[in-house]
């Protein structure tokens, strides 16, 4: 199995998805999508000279934006939503519903298409009961999944999760979907050459 931990505000949580589903189909493994809320940094506006630290923190910056457009391009992803500020608690709250009463898989899809073109607000209940109603999904409380996502994120980062996406297979712990190659190899018994 694998245990992919994603949260929609987090663009690189969208661009592993693909990757993370097409390896599922190939191995015939079971992929569980778990929802975890994530911060996102934003790099302050220097006034006057920058600093050795400042300007590296900026080169990185600028470097992580055009690494996320090279990867969303390969991929025929939209990545025009600004995600700064936004709390994706309610959507987050959605996939859990999702996966217990509908597709998760197919929520997911959709909630990330939807808000990463700049259509859906992740905190809103309309738009995820609309992007739940589009996996099957009838009626949506969010209140009774609440404690559900305290506890799941607590029971996560029980083991080892502290960003998104990650990945919990057989025992281990991974961020990215640079790790696919090492999560292939351990789910198909570790025959072929370690992937390092």
């Amino acid at each position: 199995m694998i245990r992919l931990v994603i949260d929609f505000k987090n663009a690189l949580s969208w661009l592993s998805l693909g990757p993370t589903v097409a390896l599922a189909e190939e191995l015939g493994v079971p992929l569980e999508l778990l929802p975890y809320r994530t911060e996102v940094s934003v790099l302050s506006q220097v006034d006057g000279e920058e600093t050795v630290s400042e300007r590296h923190a900026r080169v990185r910056a600028e470097y992580y934006g055009a690494d996320l457009k090279r990867y969303a391009e390969l991929q025929n992803i939209e990545l025009i939503a600004d995600n700064r500020g936004v709390d994706s608690t309610m959507s987050l709250l959605g996939l859990l519903w999702g996966n217990r009463e509908g597709d998760g898989l197919h929520y997911a899809q959709t909630v990330f298409s939807r808000f990463w073109s700049g259509s859906m607000d992740l905190d809103d209940v309309r738009s995820v009961s609309d992007a739940l109603a589009s996996s099957g999904t009838t009626a949506f409380d969010p209140g009774a999944m609440r404690e559900e996502l305290d506890s799941l994120r607590t029971s996560l980062e029980a083991e080892g999760v502290f960003n998104a996406p990650m990945y919990l297979v057989e025992g281990q712990t991974f961020q990215g979907r640079e790790h696919l190659p090492m999560i292939r190899w351990l789910l198909s018994g570790e025959q072929e050459p370690v992937p390092i």
